[in-house]
């Protein structure tokens, strides 16, 4: 089975000093656009339906808005995705409009917004993220209106009682509210969901669903977390090593986000999957779409 999405993690570095992110320590490795055109042309990636870009924060790629051009001619039928942080008013502004015009109808901006104002900057490690955030969506909205954006909201310990109110910021923002639970890394084991702060969380994706019914059937999928936070949940089927593939920003193509240490180079995709043995497949099933950046 061919690949259907390819997510890219162009550099490690970012602004941000988010708390449940490890890519600060992770070095200065950065992708380029000549091995890039490799990945892009391979046969195994040609009927992908998204491809994503991500980081650290991938404005800080000088070569980004190539890089977008390249993978939006060779995947013409795939949706292009970016994930920022939305920090940096002025990269993203070069960013957009380095872009052809056509280009954003195809594009679509996720960012995370973990909660309303003080608490999102907190999340994020920076006094003043969510005023960034805010300012840099309401120049999208107002020089793209066509452009697709879009908020994730990582629970953790931290934020878990501010669902609802996370929820609320991103409707006055005028786009849609993801939810997603936490890939475990050097940052997380103090952030990581008590009783109390399940019982909170699924409070708030309640109070979603009773004020938006609609709200279970979009991209969030509320009403499938309920069911995760209550343990009821059976994992849906995993794509990592098939269906999906990620790339690092040392050029290694891995298994998904739990697995980052079953790596292998483009040559080697069609094995990947079956090295994934024993142990290591318990986390499979504490996994609830964790892969679905």
């Amino acid at each position: 089975m061919r690949a259907e999405a390819l997510h890219i993690e162009l550099l490690h570095a970012c602004p941000l000093n988010c708390l449940a992110c490890d890519h600060r320590g992770l070095g200065r490795a950065r992708l380029g656009a000549r091995l890039l055109r490799r990945v892009f042309s391979a046969p195994e990636f040609s009927g992908v339906k998204l491809v994503s870009f991500s980081g650290g924060e991938p404005l800080l790629h000088p070569e980004l808005p190539v890089i977008i051009k390249r993978a939006a001619a060779a995947f013409p039928r795939a949706a292009l995705v970016v994930l920022t942080g939305l920090s940096g008013g002025a990269r993203l502004k070069k960013f957009m409009l380095a872009l052809p015009a056509p280009l954003a109808g195809r594009l679509h901006l996720g960012s995370s917004l973990d909660g309303p104002p003080r608490v999102h900057d907190r999340m994020r490690g920076r006094a003043g993220a969510f005023a960034a955030l805010k300012a840099s969506h309401a120049w999208l909205k107002k020089n793209f209106p066509g452009l697709s954006t879009g908020f994730t909201f990582t629970a953790t310990s931290e934020n878990a009682a501010h669902f609802y109110g996370a929820w609320l910021t991103a409707r006055r923002l005028g786009a849609p509210l993801a939810l997603q639970f936490l890939v475990p890394n050097a940052n997380t084991p103090a952030l990581e969901l008590t009783a109390a702060d399940r019982k909170a969380l699924a409070a708030g994706i309640k109070a979603v669903l009773a004020e938006s019914p609609g709200a279970a059937a979009g991209k969030g999928g509320l009403a499938a977390a309920l069911r995760f936070l209550r343990g009821r949940s059976a994992p849906a089927a995993c794509g990592a090593g098939t269906t999906f593939f990620m790339l690092s920003p040392e050029g290694s193509f891995y298994l998904c986000p739990f697995h980052k240490k079953l790596t292998s180079p483009l040559a080697g995709l069609a094995g990947l999957r079956a090295r994934l043995k024993g142990p290591a497949r318990k986390t499979c099933g504490r996994c609830f779409l964790r892969c679905a950046l």
